[in-house]
């Protein structure tokens, strides 16, 4: 009991003490939900969904595919490649494209493409933007699709931390910058790595992070954090909510210890504020 109490003093104070940055890096973001079957799935769910949202998401909805390649032998003849399509997610969308819901069987997503956060407006948008939209995408769907519970949850979000120059140390950016070595060239041209942390509870961070080409002018580093979490034993709607805020203040925390002082200025971070998520 006392390490949950522990646990709740450190997100409120990373939460309320968190850094705005006028120019985020944040490409997507995307929570995931995974669910224990309830209703049998039938493909009316997401029109059902689509209608409950429709004022938000007024998009045309459209398919996710998912490409499916496999052996089909029998016996006395060769081994034949059998291909197909199935259906991932129905994704629905609003006007611009910008935000979106992805539902297919036992799976329930909302993505936030950029901008994420509006300088004009950065108390309405951002996390307080995001979060009303996961909180107003799960309800709908325990009401249309009826699952039994939450079984895994995921907190993704991608950043593309872009260098106005054709030249950069990795190191000046990003913390985890892969170590010179003796004996190599002391500049790199291309990396990617991925790591994997666990946290002492049912969590576990994953972090993905290279250079990317985006100009000839201009170079740039992915840093894709990912913060999951899953358990056997599953976890009710109102849990399930609470574990996302708390997947949020360890991704802030996470990519804070990940960037450099060089990178907040990419970023042009302002004053930082007192705010909540509730």
């Amino acid at each position: 009991m006392r390490a949950s109490f522990t646990v709740a003093a450190q997100i409120i104070q990373v939460m309320h003490q968190r850094h705005r940055y006028k120019n985020p890096p944040i490409e997507e973001a995307i929570c995931e939900f995974h669910f224990s079957p309830g209703q049998e799935w039938d493909y009316t769910i997401p029109g059902k969904l689509h209608t409950a949202l429709s004022e938000d998401y007024a998009g045309k909805p459209r398919e996710q595919k998912i490409v499916q390649v496999g052996l089909e032998t029998q016996e006395g003849k060769s081994p034949n490649l059998r291909y197909g399509e199935g259906l991932a997610k129905v994704q629905l969308v609003t006007k611009d494209g910008k935000r979106m819901i992805g539902v297919g069987p036992d799976v329930l997503s909302i993505h936030m493409l950029r901008p994420y956060q509006s300088s004009a407006h950065p108390d309405q948008s951002g996390w307080d933007e995001f979060y009303p939209r996961i909180h107003e995408a799960i309800e709908a769907y325990w009401k249309v699709s009826e699952p039994k519970a939450v079984i895994r949850i995921g907190l993704r979000y991608i950043n593309k931390i872009e260098i106005p120059r054709n030249k950069a140390k990795v190191e000046d950016y990003l913390e985890c910058a892969p170590p010179n070595v003796s004996g190599l060239p002391g500049h790199i041209n291309n990396f990617m790595s991925r790591a994997e942390y666990n946290y002492q509870d049912s969590v576990q961070l994953v972090i993905l992070q290279g250079s990317i080409e985006i100009s000839q002018n201009s170079l740039g580093f992915l840093l894709d954090l990912d913060v999951i979490w899953q358990d056997a034993e599953p976890i009710t709607k109102q849990d399930a909510l609470m574990k996302v805020s708390e997947l949020r203040a360890r991704e802030r925390e996470a990519f804070e210890a990940v960037i450099t002082d060089k990178a907040r200025e990419l970023f042009n971070e302002s004053d930082r504020t007192q705010v909540t998520t509730t």
